[in-house]
């Protein structure tokens, strides 16, 4: 997937799209990616992933939260972007609130509930911590 660049070079829309989903006992739902996986193997991370050609971030959570598990917010408000140090856009980050019942995860994905102060002892990615950890100072943006 190629992200669009604006004129100035520097991308116009984020490589991935991930939310932050909570119930409303305002605990987080994670998934613990399975050993074998590409990216962040053995590790909890939100739920979501790349954006295709021409599709929004937007766009890219809500169809990968209908692969990943069966389910579709009914609001995603952006929360944080995730940036790396050299200026890079790596992720957009959407604040959703949980309304689908027991998740249905994709084979070898599990679904974890976790507090927010459950946070500091788990093994996030180093990506989704620096997000949550952002998000929990009041932050916009997070960085890599």
């Amino acid at each position: 997937m190629r992200a669009a660049r604006s004129s100035g070079g520097a991308l116009s829309q984020p490589r991935y799209a991930c939310a932050i989903i909570e119930d409303a006992r305002g605990r987080l739902l994670l998934e613990l990616r399975p050993p074998s996986a590409a990216r962040a193997a053995s590790c909890l991370t939100c739920f979501g992933g790349g954006c295709e050609a021409g599709e929004s971030s937007e766009q890219a959570l809500q169809r990968e939260l209908a692969e990943e598990l069966g389910w579709r917010p009914r609001e995603a408000a952006p929360c944080c972007d995730l940036r790396h140090r050299d200026g890079r856009w790596l992720a957009r980050f959407y604040r959703c609130a949980w309304d689908g019942g027991t998740p249905r995860c994709e084979p070898g994905v599990v679904a974890i509930w976790a507090p927010w102060p459950s946070l500091p002892g788990l093994p996030l990615s180093s990506w989704h911590r620096a997000v949550l950890e952002a998000v929990a100072r009041g932050d916009s943006v997070a960085w890599v």
